[in-house]
């Protein structure tokens, strides 16, 4: 997935720290879109699978990466502020 990551550069889910890294899915039921959880308290759909387009007010830079991202510790983003 990160091929689809853009590290907080863009105002979607793909810059997103809480679009997830672990829990994704693609494929007929998805349309081929890449869908994947949005891991905010606050997100659009929260349990919801949810596009790499999609926005909302929860968005959070991902520029270290998703909060599950494989070998984080889960304190990457922990000196900012939290969503």
């Amino acid at each position: 997935m990160t091929t689809h990551r853009t590290a907080g550069k863009t105002r979607d889910c793909r810059g997103c720290r809480y679009w997830s890294e672990m829990i994704a899915m693609s494929g007929p039921e998805t349309g081929g879109v890449l869908k994947a959880l949005c891991l905010s308290q606050h997100g659009p759909r929260k349990s919801t699978y949810v596009s790499s387009r999609t926005t909302c007010v929860a968005w959070a830079s991902g520029h270290m990466g998703a909060v599950d991202e494989p070998g984080a510790t889960g304190t990457e983003y922990d000196h900012e502020a939290a969503v």
